[in-house]
């Protein structure tokens, strides 16, 4: 069977990295970067690069949908559209909201693009593609294949299709009533109950797992990938959630991509040829010229595109980032990321490694051991509180709030039935257990039952005698906390073991 004609396809990929109320997310942008290379690459699809559009952290709702509308227009073929980012879920109406760089998380509509809106624009009837995809990784992004949108139920035919194909009416099939003519797949990373998960450091494990499909393919899946096959490799990895896929008016067959693990073709039989023709050799593209150092004489770093952080703020800010950096009462004030980052990966900034070396060069050794504490706590995303009391730094995270805080002199857990103190002295007596157990978290109304399942890590703290539960779904603060600050500690302990010999 024939790929989708890349010639007439085109593709939206928007990531949204950066934002000012949420935490960050700086492997999507690299996610998405990758992402468009592999679509473009002749040996995955072999999209034309001036049909990819690109949209980066600083994106409005109204130039995404103008790139989706345009998109759209050009496309016969195949039109692609791709989101990664945090996702927002307005729990009364099951409403899936992608968050853009001012979203907030306790007004929805604030800095926000509703899916439903995203998704019409993907469907216009007067688009003629003959096939529409929709790829989501963000928490809650299962709310896609199941969710209405506005005044127009937008998905409401994707549900009815699955149904009918379910009941055993013809595979994709949705049925002589049915009066779309275009074919629809809609993949998401997790459920419409589920937190989608971005390790640092690393690409969203979601689009981390498309990424590794389409880079190594699959074995013995044929010479080409369907978006179905590909959706079910990806739900046998471990990327903590249940991806979903809904088709519309398709076999689940139906080939998209070449499979780079493909089965070798046949050896053809050597026949006589002209001479090639001489191919010219294309003139690779000059690297990127460092920015020129400003009067001062004090800066000069290497411009990068995209992911670096901004050449002007850089300028304004960095005198005083060294001298939080060079105090060792202050340091705690300065760490990475110094600044932000460009958005859009044609626009040039300067590359973070170097902006971060050069600031570290100054970093002046904490003397006392709560600034020591402070520091270790903002390395790691902990809220720390400045001096005016005991409490150095709390764990402030939406899911469990407060549920760890440090004292000068205490590791502090609160859960839900218990509360415990280790004095820091004391952690490495401290002991953790990790185990996983599966939610039902299915939804069944009038149009259907749409099984669905949750995972849920338990978490047992033990100290002596007493032993605290978590149970955590998304993300998971208090483990991973645990996880980066007991061996964080150990560390410090062996550099200043004398900081240690205090009384429990």
């Amino acid at each position: 069977m024939l790929l989708p004609d890349p010639a007439r396809s085109h593709a939206v990929l928007i990531g949204v990295h950066d934002y000012r109320h949420l935490t960050p997310l700086p492997g999507v942008q690299a996610g998405v970067g990758r992402l468009a290379d592999l679509l473009c690459d002749p040996t995955v699809w072999g999209l034309p690069r001036r049909h990819v559009t690109v949209l980066g952290a600083e994106v409005s709702a109204d130039r995404i949908l103008k790139a989706v509308r345009d998109a759209g227009e050009a496309a016969a073929e195949t039109l692609l559209v791709y989101f990664a980012g945090h996702g927002l879920r307005e729990f009364r109406r099951k409403e899936l909201y992608l968050a853009l760089a001012d979203a907030d998380e306790d007004h929805l509509t604030i800095g926000t693009l509703p899916y439903a809106e995203l998704v019409g624009m993907l469907r216009h009837e007067e688009f003629p593609a003959r096939r529409r995809m929709m790829f989501l990784d963000c928490c809650y992004s299962g709310l896609a294949t199941s969710m209405g949108g506005g005044s127009v139920a937008v998905l409401e035919r994707y549900d009815l299709a699955n149904l009918v194909v379910d009941m055993g009416a013809g595979q994709g099939d949705p049925g002589d009533d049915d009066d779309s003519d275009f074919i629809g797949h809609v993949m998401t990373s997790a459920s419409g109950t589920q937190p989608s998960y971005t390790p640092g450091g690393s690409y969203p494990l979601f689009t981390g797992a498309l990424i590794e499909v389409l880079e190594k393919g699959i074995p013995g899946a044929g010479p080409t990938l369907s978006a179905h096959s590909i959706w079910q490799h990806i739900r046998q990895q471990s990327i903590r959630s249940t991806p979903q896929y809904r088709v519309l008016n398709a076999r689940k067959d139906e080939p998209w991509v070449r499979n780079r693990a493909g089965e070798a073709r046949p050896a053809v039989p050597t026949r006589r040829v002209l001479p090639a023709k001489p191919v010219p050799v294309p003139v690779p593209e000059p690297e990127p010229v460092p920015s020129p150092a400003d009067p001062s004489g004090e800066l000069r770093f290497t411009t990068v595109k995209g992911g670096g952080y901004r050449i002007g703020e850089v300028k304004e800010r960095m005198k005083s980032v060294l001298a939080k950096a060079a105090d060792p009462r202050l340091g705690w004030q300065a760490v990475p990321p110094h600044f932000r980052t460009v958005s859009l990966r044609w626009t040039w900034g300067w590359d973070m490694e170097e902006v971060d070396a050069h600031i570290e060069q100054w970093r002046a050794e904490p003397k006392e051991f709560v600034d020591a504490l402070r520091l270790l706590l903002a390395r790691q995303g902990i809220t720390v509180v400045p001096d005016g009391g005991p409490l150095v730094g709390r764990l402030t995270a939406r899911f469990a709030k407060d549920a760890v805080t440090f004292t000068e002199t205490h590791l502090c857990l609160k859960s839900p039935d218990a509360r415990m103190s280790v004095p820091y002295s004391e952690l490495e007596h401290v002991r953790r257990a990790t185990s996983t157990e599966r939610v039902d978290t299915g939804v069944v109304n009038d149009q259907g039952v749409y099984p669905s399942d949750s995972i849920v890590f338990v978490t047992h703290v033990t100290y002596g005698h007493r032993t605290l539960e978590f149970r955590e779904s998304s993300p998971t603060p208090v483990l991973d906390t645990l996880r980066a600050f007991q061996p964080a500690m150990s560390d410090l302990r062996e550099r200043h073991p004398e900081w240690f010999r205090m009384v429990p």
